[in-house]
C-alpha cells in the first residue's frame, strides 16, 4: 500500500472466515471494476468476501510508532 492515503484512496480488503482482514490492493483513484476483479482473481484462496472501501477518517500515527496512550485518546482520560 502506498504511504499516502487520501479520501480518494480506494482499498481492497480480503476477509477470511475467522474475521481476519488483509489489504489486497489500493488505488489513489476509483478503480475500474475490471481492475478490482483482476486483483480478486490474483488473491490466494481462503477469502470468504472482499470489501472495496474508502477512508472516512484519516488519523496520523503518533510519534511513538502509532500507539497512543489511553489518556490521549479522544482528548480525555479513560
Amino acid at each position: 500500500m502506498s504511504a499516502e492515503v487520501t479520501y480518494k484512496t480506494h482499498i481492497l480488503i480480503g476477509v477470511r472466515a475467522n474475521g481476519v482482514m488483509t489489504v489486497i490492493a489500493d488505488w489513489p483513484h476509483l478503480p475500474k471494476q475490471s481492475e478490482v476483479q483482476d486483483r480478486i482473481d490474483d488473491a490466494r484462496n481462503g477469502y470468504v468476501s472482499f470489501v472495496l472501501c474508502t477512508p472516512t477518517s484519516i488519523m496520523p500515527a503518533g510519534a511513538n510508532g502509532g500507539h497512543s496512550s489511553r489518556s490521549n485518546r479522544y482528548g480525555r482520560g479513560i
